[in-house]
C-alpha cells in the first residue's frame, strides 16, 4: 500500500494514550494532587521515540534511497513539529512571566527564549519551579517535555544523514543502550530533560528511534498476525507499562518492551468505533504533549508547600480533560492550517538555499 494513504489507527490510539499518561503523570508528581498517577510514564516517550522511528522509515526509508535530499526531508519534520512546538513556548514564556519561578533571572529568559525559537536548549538555562520541585538545568525551561522533541529532530537527521544498514542499527542500538543504561543507573530519573544528561539523552533518543527502524524492516518481513482485539490489549499494555512504580530495573525493563509494543500495535483495530477512538486520540496526542507542561508551571504557587496537594485529584482529572479537548479545538484552529500554510514557502526556502552557490 502508498505510504501516503496507510494509516496505523492502533499506533495512533498508542501515542494518544501516552501522551495523556505522560500529562497526568506531570500534573500529580508536581504536587498539584495528592497522588502520582502513572509513575512509570517515562517509559511512553520512549514508546514516542519508537514509534516515530517506524512511521518515518515507513513513510521516507524509501524516498530517501530513491533520492529524497535530507534538506527535504528535515523541512517536512520541522513543518510538521514547529506550529504546535511555537505555541507551546509561546505558553510557557506567557506561564513564567506571569509566575516567575525565580525573579531577577531575565537575562537568562531572553536567551532561554531566543534558543527555543530556533529549537535549540538553553545552554545558559535557570532554574523553574514545577509544583514543589525545582529544576536548574532544563534544556528547554519554559516547555521542558521539548526536550524530547529536540532530540527526535537529532536522531531525524542522523537518520537521514546515514540511511543506516541494519547492521549498523544493531551496532549503534548496542553502543546507544550501554551509554542509556549506565545514565540511567547513575540519575535518579531517566536521562535528557537537563543539561546533565545530555549525551544519556541522545543515546536514549538513538536507541528508540533506531529501534523502531529495525522494527519496520521486521514488520515488512513478518507484519503481526494477531486476534481481533489485540489493538485494545496493546493499549491496555502500554497503561499498565506507566502504571508501574518507578524503579531503575523496572523502567530499564518495561522500556525493552516497547519496540515489540510498537510491532504489535500496527494490527488493525476491529470495529468503526475503534478505528475514530484511535484516530481521535492520535490527532490530540501531540498537542497534549506539546501544551500541558506550561499549565504546570503557571500553577505552581499553589503548589508552594511540600506535601501538601494543591487540588484535590477529581480536580485534576478535569483540568486535564480541559487539555485534551483545548488540544483537538487547537489542533484544528492552528497546527493543521499553520502545517498547510507552511508547507510550501518552507519547500521553496529550502530549494532556493539548496541552490545557493558555494562560497569560495
Amino acid at each position: 500500500m502508498n505510504s501516503a494513504a496507510r494509516r496505523f489507527l492502533t499506533l495512533d490510539g498508542t501515542r494518544g494514550i501516552a501522551a495523556i499518561c505522560v500529562m497526568l503523570f506531570h500534573f500529580t508528581a508536581s504536587g498539584l494532587a495528592s497522588t502520582t498517577l502513572f509513575p512509570n510514564a517515562v517509559v511512553a516517550v520512549d514508546y514516542f521515540f519508537c514509534l516515530s522511528g517506524f512511521i518515518l522509515s515507513f513513510t521516507y526509508e524509501q524516498r530517501l534511497r530513491e533520492g529524497m535530499t535530507v534538506g527535504a526531508f528535515m523541512t517536512r519534520r520541522l513543518v510538521r513539529l514547529y506550529p504546535m512546538y511555537l505555541l507551546g513556548l509561546g505558553l510557557g514564556l506567557a506561564a513564567e512571566l506571569a509566575t516567575p519561578s525565580l525573579p531577577g533571572e531575565w537575562r537568562r529568559l531572553v536567551m532561554a527564549t531566543a534558543m527555543a525559537l530556533v529549537f535549540l536548549p538553553a545552554f545558559a538555562p535557570f532554574a523553574v519551579r514545577t509544583g514543589t520541585l525545582t529544576i536548574h538545568d532544563f534544556m528547554f525551561p519554559l516547555n521542558p517535555p521539548a526536550w524530547s522533541l529536540f532530540f527526535e529532530l537529532v536522531a531525524n537527521w542522523i537518520y537521514g544523514i546515514a540511511r543506516p544498514s541494519t547492521r549498523t542499527i544493531l551496532v549503534v542500538m548496542v553502543l546507544s543502550f550501554a551509554c542509556f543504561a549506565q545514565s540511567v543507573q547513575f540519575h535518579i530519573v531517566p536521562p535528557g530533560f537537563g543539561l546533565g544528561t545530555f549525551g544519556g539523552g541522545l543515546a536514549r533518543a538513538l536507541f528508540f528511534f533506531l529501534g523502531g527502524v529495525l522494527v519496520f524492516r521486521l514488520w515488512q518481513r513478518v507484519p503481526p498476525r494477531l486476534p481481533a482485539f489485540s489493538s485494545i490489549l496493546a493499549c491496555l499494555i502500554l497503561v499498565g507499562l506507566c502504571m508501574l512504580p518507578y524503579g531503575r530495573a523496572t523502567y530499564l525493563g518495561s522500556a525493552l518492551l516497547v519496540p515489540i509494543l510498537v510491532w504489535a500495535s500496527t494490527v488493525e483495530p476491529a470495529t468503526r468505533l475503534e478505528q475514530r477512538a484511535y484516530a481521535w486520540l492520535g490527532e490530540v496526542s501531540y498537542p497534549v504533549y506539546a501544551l500541558h507542561a506550561p499549565l504546570v508551571i503557571f500553577l505552581q504557587p499553589a503548589t508552594v508547600t511540600p506535601g501538601t496537594p494543591a487540588f484535590s485529584l477529581p480536580f485534576v482529572l478535569a483540568m486535564a480533560g480541559s487539555v485534551v479537548i483545548a488540544a483537538f479545538i487547537l489542533s484544528r484552529l492552528w497546527d493543521i492550517p499553520v502545517r498547510r500554510a507552511l508547507a510550501r514557502p518552507a519547500e521553496r526556502l529550502r530549494a532556493r538555499l539548496a541552490d545557493l552557490p558555494p562560497k569560495p
